[in-house]
Parts: structure tokens; C-alpha cells; sequence
């Protein structure tokens, strides 16, 4: 009988919908390749194996999959029907909710997904200054003007955008900087050169656009703009903001969103009020006393220090409710290899979320799995490829 993959190699292009869940970006051979349902913090596979999950679905689990809270207000939402022939009631609500959790955004539109609100960021930018060349730094999804940057970068006509380096790089002829205020760095150095940025910015007239996909809802405060206090002119979220369903979000100053000279950005699928719904679940229950996203950074914090206290051969690094893998290529296979057949799934990134409960279990899982790699393990499978995502932010970092 065809496995998973095998059907999955006859019938999606490359074998899989997202870059970073290809079989290569895991010890291809050992790893899962297909999960068939998922709760809380855990994952079962096509075989019926449950592990424990620290990918997070790239992030977009924050509460634990299958919520029953978020379940609900998605099962009322599409029962009085998802999509309507007008605007719906739903999104002027959602409109209104997201601006009282985010007050660098005077009016915004919803989209589905990062890549989407990205690219609209940047054209509304252009429109909004008349000027065309955009610097970035970070990965903004997988539009032209982004992956152009990018060699191959096959298919993709290269257009206005290039490379951000430093900040005396932004002159007169630049419509706009696009960053990750923090991709892994959430140091009092970068705070600073996001001061120095948003300066830069205001002098020479370019706008400076945040692209929290990730960090909307992973830090305390909900974004990086208000817990630093640097106002960007626009701000892209997306991922976790959905509670698991697709949605993002491009906001910002009125005068930039409905700029004089009128851009194009439109989406059947924007005013969809399952995802709407499940966001605006998902924001009350962040106001509750059970989720506190504060309480959740303590506690990715304390991990993250059990963790790094283990050996200096397999390091993550980052915030306390995201991070990265650091260490030899060859190390960090074995590591995930021997977690992985211990039942917990570790990849390239690292999320903490709110479902996760048993650390303890987990750093005896992580020892075990050091002391097999010094002991001399032998790799069982291929070992992992970066995802495109993950070169494009070394390349820029």
C-alpha cells in the first residue's frame, strides 16, 4: 500500500503545500511525513503515533489545537453562513477589536494569510509615497518582490526591493522598510535600532512597516510595537491571530491606509467570518486570567533556560515563545532524530505555547537524546535542509 508520502509525491507539487513541511527540512526518513489530527500540544501521525509538538504548526497554535472555545465560535460562524454577498456585521467587529489591541493601527483590511498582507503592505506604501524601492530585512512570505531577492528565486520577476543593511541605506528615493522588529534578537540593542529606524524613517519621509506575522500575540503586550512603544506606519499580522484558521491583517495611520492616490488590494475570501470569529475568541480569552501572554513568556523563558543548561552542543535561541536551533548540522539531526523517536517532534524553529504543560518529562527527553550524540549515535535518515524561510532570515540577520 502507497504510504502518506507516496501519495502525497503523486499528487502536490513538490510533494508538499509549505516549504518548511517537507519530509527535507526533517531527518527525512525518521520523521513523520503526515500528521492525521492533532489536541493541545500533541500530534498524532498517520500511524497513529502521538508526539509532543514544538513546531506549533509554524507558529499558528497558541492556545492548543482543536480549543474547544475556538471550535465553537467557529462552528456558530459558519453555521449562520461564512461568507456573505456583502460586507458582514463580523468584520466591522473584528475592524474594532483589532484596533483596541493594537493602537498603532488606525484602520486596517483583513486577509488570509502573511505572504498577502505583506505584498499589500508594500504596494500601499508606493501608492501612499509615490516612490518604488522597498529595503528588507527578514523573510515576508513568498510574493515577487520578496523571494526575487533570493537567488534562484526561480519564476519570480525581480522588481524595486532589495536587501536592508543599515539605516543610513534608507535616502529619499525609499517607499518603505519592512523588518521583523525582532526575529530572534529581542536584546535592548535591537529596541535601540528600532528607535534609531522608525528616526531614519520619519526623517527622509520612507515608512517603516512591521511584518509581526510571528510575534502578533507571542509577546507580551501582543506586539512588538506596543511593548517597545515604537509606532510603525504600518503593521502586517497573521499566524496565531486566527487561532489555527487563516487570516492576517495589514493596519495602520488613516492617512496611509486611505492614501490619496488609491491602491488595489481586494480579497473574496477577506471578510470570511469563521476566521473572524475565531479570532475574536481567541482575543478574549488572551484577556482572561487562564491565558495570560505574559505568564506564557515566563514560562517559555523557564524552559529556554532549563533547556540551554543542558549541553553547549544544542542550544535554542531567541524569545521566550520562539526561537531557533543552534549547533553543528550533524549534531542537531541526531538530537531531533533520537527526540523524535522518544515522541517529541523539535524542528528548525521553536514555539512555545500554551498548551505545553510537562517541562520536566521534556528536558529528560532532551538529556537522553544529548547523551545518545555523545555517546556516538549514528544518523538513521537524511539530514535536514533549511527551509527557504529560514535562509532568507540568516542571509539578512
Amino acid at each position: 500500500m502507497p504510504t502518506w508520502r507516496n501519495r502525497a509525491e503523486r499528487a502536490i507539487a513538490h510533494g508538499a503545500l509549505t516549504n518548511s513541511k517537507r519530509p527535507s527540512a526533517f531527518v527525512d526518513g525518521v520523521y513523520p511525513t503526515h500528521i492525521s489530527r492533532a489536541h493541545g500540544a500533541h500530534v498524532w501521525d498517520g500511524d497513529g503515533k502521538k508526539y509532543l509538538d514544538f513546531c506549533c504548526a509554524n507558529g499558528s497554535n497558541l492556545v492548543g489545537y482543536g480549543h474547544v472555545t475556538l471550535a465553537e465560535a467557529a462552528f456558530h460562524a459558519y453555521r449562520e453562513g461564512s461568507l456573505f454577498s456583502l460586507g458582514s456585521t463580523t468584520e466591522v467587529q473584528a475592524a474594532e477589536k483589532a484596533k483596541e489591541l493594537w493602537p498603532s493601527i488606525d484602520k486596517l483590511r483583513f486577509l488570509k494569510t502573511g505572504t498577502e498582507a505583506c505584498a499589500a503592505s508594500v504596494r500601499i506604501a508606493r501608492a501612499a509615497t509615490g516612490r518604488k524601492i522597498v529595503l528588507s530585512e527578514g523573510y515576508h512570505g513568498w510574493a515577487d518582490g520578496f523571494t526575487a531577492m533570493t537567488p534562484p528565486a526561480h519564476g519570480c520577476v525581480p522588481g524595486e526591493s532589495w536587501p536592508f543593511r543599515a539605516v543610513e541605506d534608507i535616502n529619499k528615493d525609499v517607499a518603505a522598510v519592512i523588518v521583523e522588529p525582532i526575529n530572534l534578537d529581542s536584546s535592548l540593542d535591537r529596541k535601540k535600532f528600532l528607535y534609531q529606524l522608525r528616526a531614519r524613517c520619519t526623517e527622509v519621509g520612507a515608512l517603516l512597516i512591521y511584518d509581526e506575522v510571528i510575534t502578533g500575540f507571542r509577546v507580551p503586550k501582543l506586539s512588538v510595537a506596543r511593548l517597545w512603544g515604537v509606532r510603525p506606519d504600518l503593521i502586517v499580522l497573521g499566524k496565531a491571530i486566527g487561532g489555527g484558521l487563516p487570516l492576517a491583517i495589514v493596519g495602520g495611520k488613516s492617512e496611509v491606509m486611505e492614501c490619496a492616490d488609491e491602491y488595489f488590494v481586494s480579497s473574496t475570501f477577506a471578510g470570511d467570518r469563521v476566521a473572524l470569529s475565531t479570532f475574536m475568541a481567541l482575543s478574549d480569552m488572551l484577556h482572561s486570567s487562564s491565558y495570560q501572554v505574559a505568564e506564557l513568556w515566563d514560562t517559555g523563558l523557564y524552559f529556554l533556560e532549563r533547556f540551554n543548561r543542558i549541553s553547549e552542543l544544542v542550544q535554542i535561541e531567541g524569545y521566550p515563545t520562539r526561537g531557533a536551533f543552534r549547533g553543528h548540522p550533524e549534531v542537531l539531526a541526531k538530537f531531533w532524530q533520537e527526540c523524535c523517536k522518544a515522541g517529541i517532534l523539535f524542528g528548525a524553529s521553536w514555539f512555545w505555547c500554551f498548551a505545553h504543560r510537562d517541562i520536566q518529562n521534556v528536558i529528560e527527553v532532551c538529556e537522553e537524546a544529548i547523551w545518545k550524540v555523545k555517546r556516538g549515535v549514528q544518523l538513521e535518515g537524511k539530514p535536514p535542509q533549511s527551509p527557504f524561510a529560514s535562509k532568507v532570515r540568516s542571509q539578512s540577520g
